[in-house]
């Protein structure tokens, strides 16, 4: 259980790569967004523009997550104690959030390479560690970007020419 906890939980570590933490100044309100670093608020802070991130707004946006993340639980534990049955089918709602988020943030980015890479470190995990795949995916998918970022770093700006 410990080990599928750690390689289910292990994402939030590059989460905080790119995450603007550096934003928020007050050391309670920054301990606050690091416990509140959750997928939805980070998908949708890599997603505003540099000039529209502000300490106020990404704290507004996790506070607003928690909320509904919590409050939603509790909604649907208290939906689900009185349905006299379970319902089938519902268990892709968790796989159609996930991707509605890679959805967004690729169509603001407009990048390509990166899920390039995401959908080759999973095809790769998948069949040389079939037991532990997300970690491994994980591993070479930050393994792969690092090359890239260094690759791209390298290579001379390209010009742009206004018509």
């Amino acid at each position: 259980m410990a080990l599928t906890t750690l390689v289910v939980n292990f994402r939030h570590v590059f989460y905080a790569f790119s995450f603007p933490l550096h934003l928020v100044r007050n050391r309670f309100a920054k301990a606050y967004s690091v416990y509140a670093m959750i997928d939805e608020a980070y998908a949708v802070s890599a997603s505003l523009p540099a000039a529209q991130r502000s300490a106020p707004r990404l704290l507004a946006l996790q506070l607003a997550c928690h909320t509904y993340w919590v409050g939603g639980g509790l909604v649907g534990v208290a939906v689900g104690a009185a349905l006299p049955a379970p319902i089938k089918g519902l268990e892709f709602s968790l796989c159609a959030l996930f991707t509605v988020l890679v959805l967004d943030a690729f169509r603001s980015r407009r990048e390509i390479a990166p899920a390039l890479l995401a959908a080759a470190s999973a095809s790769v995990a998948l069949v040389l560690t079939p037991k532990v795949a997300l970690f491994t995916a994980l591993l070479l998918f930050v393994g792969l970007l690092v090359a890239h970022q260094a690759l791209g770093a390298r290579r001379p700006a390209r010009e742009t020419v206004d018509a």
